[in-house]
């Protein structure tokens, strides 16, 4: 019992303790808030003096800012007074610059100078007062005189690296030939020319007009430098043309060479903006005249296209493969739309067309005046030199030629209105050689029908008329068969196009053939007189003639040498300048006439007594052999 108590003592000391402490901690609880409470209350009075400080700090904070504002501004305007009364000075200084001589100057400086005029000019002028008025007018003085200087330098510069190049380095086919530009003077240049480039593009100056003075020299410069082939090219042509001898290929590829050159020194001295319209400029001159060149040559070829008709297909070559390079110098000048050559080109096609056309028409016109006149001697008419010749030359561009013939459409040279409209193009190229060979056809067709109606004019000597169809069928023939490649063409080497030779033989050989005939029958009287009979007399030959006998022997004398008189008086003015056909013509007279009379005449001659018939024998034998043959062989030589 005595232990419960103690322990009940112990619980409750414990208690009391505790009760002790936990009061003990209230009281610091207590102390704690209240000295909280006066901070907060001392925290609350800070907040509200801040405020009251920030509304009364918050107005002289902005009356400074505002302050300092006003301050900014007016330095900024005192600099600006400044620098627009230093405007004032400087227009005074820099036209005293400007005005100088510009070659008395470095350019640099110069460019410098202009430079400060354009800003100063730039800043009147935004400002707008009315008292800069005066300096602006002033600095625009000076600007329009400085551009004036630069231009007249960059014309000077200019023309004294234009000059004209040499005929040699114009038609050389290297371009690298032509020389380049020193590299001082591409330096000046460029810096002439983007400095009035910059002048042009500022709003307060007037136009400088330096990129029209750039395309007329260099355009004056190509100009100068093409003038000999210019000049060639205009010439008319004397005598017979000559495959790609016309000056006008070489002037052709020398231009496309120079504008090539002229692009590659555009690139280097001008502005990429600038360019195209400079390029253009450079080379439009020199292009112009080029073309007016080739439309003056069409229309000579018109006129003469017999002799000058391979210029055409020359130059028509030379276009078209010249064709990508014209395309690209084109678009370079941004005129894709008009490319000039092409042009040209259409209109050398359009001429050669036209002289397939026009040359079967004159054919055909038997009353043609260029052709009236007749050799009086019978020999080759000058129309089947002309057309013989005409024919050769076409078989020189013979591809050309067929693609020219393709365009009119086969038979349509014998129609000029639809031969001119026509534009259809034959799909191979055996086909353009069968339109070749046809219109060949006609072409010979029509000049053995001019010449047969020119061969009426010789009424009076029908001897004469047959010589001068001779003469020209053979020169057909001749002409023809010695020609490469020409007969093989007229005859048709394909069968499915034409039979062999049925064309030659046609046109031409078989009326050869006849008229060489024909022509014998002029020796038939001579013939006929030589005619001998043997005498029988009693069953036996007589070898003594009686007078009757005798009489007859002497007229055929008599009339041979009467006819052969005559036919010496007129054939030896006649002429046969072949020498293959004037032997072909005079060999029946030598293996024929001559024979004959060798046997007459030796049988008559005074030799032979046996058949003397008369006593006075060189009355009627006024010819011995040989002399017969020296003059039958001077026949047909007009002598």
């Amino acid at each position: 019992m005595a232990i419960s108590t103690d322990g009940v003592r112990d619980n409750k000391t414990f208690l009391d303790e505790e009760a002790a402490e936990l009061d003990g901690l209230v009281t610091s609880l207590d102390k704690t808030n209240a000295v909280s409470s006066k901070m907060v209350g001392i925290l609350n009075s800070f907040d509200t003096r801040l405020a009251h400080l920030e509304s009364s700090v918050l107005p002289i904070h902005k009356s400074t800012q505002n302050l300092t504002r006003l301050a900014g501004n007016m330095n900024q305007t005192v600099a600006s007074l400044e620098a627009i009364l230093g405007y004032f000075d400087l227009a005074a200084q820099e036209e005293a610059v400007v005005m100088s001589p510009l070659a008395d100057q470095d350019l640099q400086t110069f460019l410098q100078s202009v430079g400060r005029i354009r800003e100063a000019l730039r800043a009147m002028t935004s400002v707008n007062l009315k008292a800069g008025d005066r300096v602006v007018q002033q600095l625009k003085r000076s600007l329009k005189a400085a551009t004036g200087q630069l231009h007249e330098k960059l014309k000077q510069q200019l023309t004294q690296n234009s000059p004209s190049l040499d005929l040699k380095i114009v038609t050389s086919s290297d371009r690298k030939d032509i020389p380049s530009l020193p590299p001082n003077a591409v330096q000046t240049l460029v810096t002439l020319t983007k400095a009035l480039a910059e002048i042009e593009a500022d709003p307060n100056s007037a136009p400088t007009g330096y990129l029209k003075s750039y395309c007329e020299i260099r355009a004056n410069s190509m100009i100068k430098s093409l003038t000999p082939l210019y000049q060639s090219s205009m010439v008319e042509l004397r005598g017979v043309y000559d495959k790609g001898s016309s000056p006008f290929i070489p002037y052709t590829t020398s231009l496309l060479k120079l504008c090539r050159n002229e692009a590659d020194l555009s690139d280097t001295l001008l502005d990429a903006k600038m360019l195209s319209l400079a390029f253009m400029g450079s080379i439009m001159p020199p292009i112009e005249q080029w073309v007016e060149c080739g439309r003056t040559i069409t229309r000579r070829v018109r006129k003469t296209y017999t002799s000058e008709v391979g210029i055409l297909f020359d130059v028509i070559e030379t276009l078209e493969s010249s064709m990508n390079t014209f395309e690209s110098v084109f678009g370079l000048a941004r005129r894709q739309k008009e490319n000039d050559a092409l042009e040209l080109l259409k209109s050398f096609k359009a001429a050669a067309m036209r002289t397939f056309i026009d040359f079967i028409s004159e054919l055909r016109n038997h009353n043609n005046p260029k052709y009236q006149a007749m050799p009086l001697d019978g020999t080759v008419h000058q129309l089947t030199s002309d057309t013989l010749n005409y024919v050769k030359r076409l078989m020189a561009y013979q591809p050309m030629v067929e693609s020219v013939l393709a365009l009119i459409g086969d038979g349509n040279w014998n129609n000029p209105e639809a031969g001119a409209n026509r534009r259809s193009q034959a799909p191979s190229r055996s086909a353009r050689s069968a339109v070749f060979q046809r219109y060949l056809a006609d072409v010979l067709e029509a000049l053995v029908q001019n010449i047969d109606s020119k061969s009426k004019f010789y009424k009076k000597g029908q001897s004469l008329t047959q010589l001068f169809l001779l003469n020209n069928y053979f020169y057909i023939s001749k002409s023809v068969r010695t020609h490469p490649g020409l007969l093989d063409l007229i005859n048709g080497s394909d069968a499915a196009n034409a039979p062999a030779n049925s064309l030659a033989s046609a046109v031409y050989e078989r009326p050869l053939k006849q008229n060489a005939d024909l022509y014998q029958d002029n020796w038939k009287p001579c013939v006929e007189h030589l005619m001998d009979v043997t005498y029988v007399h009693e069953g036996g030959v007589q070898h003594a003639l009686n007078s009757n006998q005798r009489q007859v022997v002497k007229d055929k004398f008599k009339n041979f040498n009467h006819d052969f008189d005559e036919l010496w008086k007129t054939q030896k003015q006649y002429s046969i300048p072949d020498q293959d056909l004037r032997q072909m013509v005079l060999r029946d007279v030598n293996q024929i006439m001559i024979p004959m009379y060798e046997k007459f005449l030796n049988k008559y001659s005074s030799n032979n007594s046996s058949y003397e018939f008369t006593k006075n024998v060189q009355k009627y034998i006024r010819y011995d052999v040989s002399m017969v043959k020296d003059m039958v062989n001077q026949f047909f030589t007009n002598t």
